[in-house]
């Protein structure tokens, strides 16, 4: 290998390394990265990606966030060059302690997506004769361990996973679909492990977000939001079509993707934030409404409990069962609701479903609570009705889910309502969408590939109890006339004398 610095596009180009064709508009992008200088057509070409209209060369970012469609080499020809640059090239082995072992890490929504980088990055290192000399031992599934203390490892976007590393660069490949497989909010708490990772290695790291865009939230958009278009020394925001970033890719087979599904191609190819689809409520919300620690309330006799059912019949969706009830205030007659109960039955590996047992023993659970019917959707109702009569609850149809969480969305706005600490609950409910649909009314539902079992029976049981709230109240107590009836019927009995405490009972 070249004993002089070598710049990134060298080490992309020479065929003795990783021998790789750009596009000018990959070329820019890793020009702009490291603070290369750039001739003049490049600068149109940045100023058109990035929004901004001035550019300093020698000042490279620590941070990049790459909003590309697909099939814009984000993997072979930005993540994979980045992460074996950094590795070989960075000097990072250098700023190790003794002992010290350091992580180029490479994070993407799942283990199989984490392949496809890692694939390109093992290909590049074994068919160089020269970087294979950099190679320590065979490289596993998901690890390569380089010669210089430095080795490069694959992570599932889940929270633990990047927890005391020394981390000097890292890659979150489509970091826009991190919530749809990870923990509610993973790409913020991916991004802030990395950034632990880094502090010992000063101003020498590199963190490159990458993705095709998704919702309007999350990481992606709030960079984007934040440096496209604007001077912000620390975040270079890049935004580009797939025609733009691969070249190769031809306009008729565009316009061809266009034609099918125009809404999911401008997201897809054109590198546009979906209009139609954003958060239905805020992690900030959602958050405040945990009672941490709180994992079940005991049953009580001074309230009235409503219970809604998410039926499944195996596969990935689970049997769910939430309680809830509703507390107003004597002063200021503010109604919050009170998440009592959350069960949840799942389809094991190595059994089918026994639906009857789970009906039984949710049967169980509502009679504990004093709960004698019980809301849910449709699937298979008949037979569903039927299991829950054997055991005396009455089984009802459900209102649209879509409108039950429009009732229980001033809930979480107002905090007034309390959540049990259930992590696939608050998962569920940070990754609900919001579509428009014709009329007016919004959809409301899990992103395509997801569930929301125990979303979908908390809004429906919080919205029963908030229903319930809003009646009249009722006076239990007989007045004169009746006390005079029940008097005749049993004389002698002192019907009278039952205090106030008696007569809530």
């Amino acid at each position: 290998m070249k004993k002089a610095p070598l710049s990134i596009i060298d080490f992309c180009r020479d065929p003795q390394l990783l021998n790789l064709s750009l596009s000018p508009a990959q070329t820019v992008l890793l020009k702009a990265i490291y603070g290369m200088a750039l001739g003049k057509d490049e600068r149109a070409l940045y100023t058109q990606c990035t929004g901004r209209t001035t550019y300093r060369a020698g000042a490279p970012f620590a941070e990049v966030t790459v909003v590309a469609g697909a099939r814009s080499g984000k993997d072979s020809r930005i993540a994979a060059p980045v992460v074996l640059y950094e590795a070989i090239w960075g000097g990072h082995d250098r700023r190790l302690a003794k002992g010290e072992c350091g992580v180029i890490a490479l994070v993407a929504q799942d283990k199989d997506a984490t392949r496809v980088a890692f694939t390109y990055i093992r290909d590049y290192l074994m068919d160089s004769p020269h970087l294979r000399t950099m190679v320590a031992d065979e490289p596993l599934a998901q690890e390569i361990q380089l010669t210089n203390r430095l080795k490069i490892v694959c992570f599932p976007c889940s929270q633990k996973s990047l927890r005391a590393w020394s981390i000097p660069c890292a890659v979150l490949d489509e970091l826009a679909y991190f919530r749809l497989e990870g923990g509610a909010n993973s790409d913020v708490e991916i991004q802030s492990s990395v950034r632990r990772g880094m502090i010992g290695f000063g101003p020498h790291t590199r963190l490159v977000k990458i993705s095709t865009p998704y919702m309007r939230d999350g990481i992606l958009f709030d960079d984007h939001k934040r440096a496209w278009g604007q001077p912000d020394p620390d975040l270079l925001v890049w935004k580009a079509s797939t025609a733009l970033m691969n070249p190769s890719i031809t306009a008729a087979r565009l316009e061809r993707e266009r034609r099918l599904d125009p809404q999911r191609y401008a997201r897809e190819y054109e590198a546009e934030f979906a209009e139609d689809l954003e958060s239905f409520l805020p992690s900030a919300w959602i958050e405040a409404a945990i009672v941490t620690g709180r994992f079940m309330l005991p049953p009580r006799t001074d309230c009235w409990y409503s219970a809604a059912a998410d039926p499944s019949g195996g596969g990935a969706d689970a049997f769910a069962l939430s309680l809830c009830h509703a507390v107003r205030d004597d002063e200021d007659g503010r109604v919050t609701i009170i998440q009592d109960v959350l069960k949840s039955w799942a389809r094991s590996r190595s059994a089918s479903v026994n639906l009857e047992a789970i009906v039984t023993e949710a049967a169980d659970l509502l009679t504990s609570y004093a709960v004698t019917q019980v809301i849910g959707d449709r699937y298979s109702a008949g037979w569903v009705k039927q299991a829950f009569a054997r055991h005396g609850i009455l089984y009802l149809d459900a209102p649209e889910k879509s409108a039950a969480y429009q009732d229980v969305e001033p809930l979480f706005a107002q905090g007034a309502i309390q959540l049990l600490d259930h992590p696939q609950q608050q998962r569920e409910l940070t990754m609900l969408e919001r579509r428009p649909r014709p009329g007016g009314k919004p959809q409301i539902d899990h992103p395509r590939g997801g569930h929301d079992d125990h979303a979908n029976v908390l809004a429906l049981a919080a919205a029963a109890a908030l229903a319930i709230a809003a009646l009249p109240p009722v006076d239990p107590r007989p007045d004169e006339r009746e006390l005079a009836q029940l008097e005749s019927v049993f004389p002698g009995w002192e019907i009278a004398r039952f205090d106030e405490e008696a007569w809530g009972r």
